[in-house]
This record gives structure tokens, C-alpha cells and sequence, in this order.
């Protein structure tokens, strides 16, 4: 029976949200916990080559894989929002079928959930990602970028999931791509840092600095990432602090 379960959300699109959910599933994995995963929408899924997919990644992470539609409940070829791209395809996101799926994953002792682009991200006509997370009743992980801008996306993700009474158990930055050897965008990402630690209601991690390998060998990539200090921090706080509330 899954004991404790988190949504994974990001502050925007492109943030590095299933990077950084494989790394945490790596680190739970090798702190001896029984971790499944539920990425209930995917955009962009190329049908013929599902190999190149965030899902297919994912469920590959566990032993044995998982189906690709315990996984995913709904993989969308259109590159689009979940509303558009499944409007595009005359189909229907129904919440109750995530739910039920959730409650199938017995095996499963932590169970990590990712969401599909930032909070108001648009599912149905009259319901958001923020919507499905306070139906499922579980807490948060924010992930966010630490490039320019970074301090107000996070807080205003924050403020959103408080304001729908929605834990935040905790923000992990991120940065997603190189850093510039710019001094001043160095300067403004270390700023946009620290303000963030300043300024959040929550635990913060991070920043998990940029991993190339990930780009080239994806596996590879984010079993490194796991075994950062900050990623195992992260993990033990999880776990030691309890992040149920199903």
C-alpha cells in the first residue's frame, strides 16, 4: 500500500521536472525505499518511437518496468498543454482515471507523481494542474530554475499552492542548461538563490548544477544527479519528514 505520496510540479515549462523526479526516484531507490512513479500526462509523445519519451524514461528507472499505461494515462502526440492537445484529438482527461490508477499502485511504498508544466497549466475546460493536486490531496515539490526571473516564479508557485491549501514540502533548484561565463548572469544566478532561500516558506535544495551526460546519455546522466549531496538530502527529508496526506 503506498504510504506516502508527492507531486512533482514545476515553476514553468522546461525547468527540468522529469530529470530531476528520475534523480529523486535513483536517491529513494538507494536509500532502500519502493518507489513507483505516475506521469499522468505526456505531449509531444511521438506514438512510433516511445522510446524518446519522458514516460518511457521514467518507468525504466523502476525493477521490473511498469507498463507504459500505468504510467502514463494519457500520452498526446500534439507538443501542446493537456486541454489543447487532447482537444486536437477529440478526447476527454477524466481526473477519476488518474485517481483509480493511483490506487492500484499497492506495490509501492513512495510514490512520486509529475505533473505536466507549471500550476495553471489548463487540463479540462474548468480545471488546472492545481485542481488535480488538491484532488489527490497530496503535497508538493517544486522545481525551479535559477536563471533570471527565477525568485518570481517560485514564490508566486508557492503563494498558488498555499492559497488551495496544498503542502509545499519543499523547492529544488535547478539549473537546467550551462552556465554562461557571463560574471553578470553568474551574479544574477547565485542572487536569485539566495533570495529564494530568503524568501521561502519552504525547504529549499539545490541549486543541482547542470549535468551535460544528461543530454547524451540520459541513464547515465541522472544517476549521477542522484547522487548528489543535495538530491540525498532531499530524499531523506522526504522520507524522515513524512510528505502523506492521502
Amino acid at each position: 500500500m503506498i504510504t506516502q505520496s508527492i507531486f512533482v510540479t514545476g515553476t514553468d515549462t522546461g525547468v527540468g521536472k522529469t530529470t530531476m523526479t528520475a534523480a529523486l526516484i535513483l536517491a529513494l531507490q538507494q536509500q532502500g525505499h519502493a518507489v513507483g512513479i505516475l506521469k499522468p500526462f505526456e505531449t509531444g509523445v511521438n506514438v512510433e518511437h516511445l522510446e524518446d519519451s519522458d514516460t518511457e524514461r521514467l518507468r525504466h528507472l523502476l525493477s521490473p518496468p511498469p507498463a507504459f499505461d500505468e504510467v502514463c494515462m494519457y500520452a498526446l502526440p500534439p507538443p501542446l498543454a493537456p486541454l489543447a492537445a487532447a482537444r486536437q484529438l477529440g478526447k476527454t482527461i477524466d481526473f477519476s482515471r488518474i485517481h483509480s490508477q493511483i490506487d492500484r499502485l499497492t506495490q509501492y511504498a513512495f510514490l512520486l507523481i509529475e505533473g505536466a508544466g507549471g500550476l495553471f497549466t489548463p487540463i479540462t475546460p474548468r480545471h488546472t494542474m492545481r485542481d488535480l493536486i488538491a484532488l489527490l490531496k497530496v503535497p508538493c515539490l517544486i522545481v525551479g530554475h535559477t536563471e533570471i526571473g527565477g525568485v518570481n516564479h517560485c514564490l508566486l508557485t508557492i503563494e498558488a499552492l498555499q492559497h488551495a491549501g496544498i503542502p509545499v514540502s519543499g523547492v529544488l533548484l535547478n539549473e537546467s542548461c550551462s552556465r554562461s561565463p557571463n560574471p553578470l548572469v553568474h551574479q544574477q544566478q547565485e542572487s536569485t538563490v539566495k533570495l529564494i532561500r530568503e524568501w521561502s516558506l519552504a525547504p529549499v535544495f539545490g541549486p543541482i548544477g547542470f549535468t551535460q551526460t544528461v543530454e547524451t546519455h540520459w541513464r547515465e546522466g541522472v544517476k549521477k544527479l542522484s547522487e548528489d549531496s543535495e538530491i540525498q538530502r532531499l530524499a531523506t527529508h522526504l522520507t524522515e519528514n513524512g510528505i502523506d496526506s492521502r
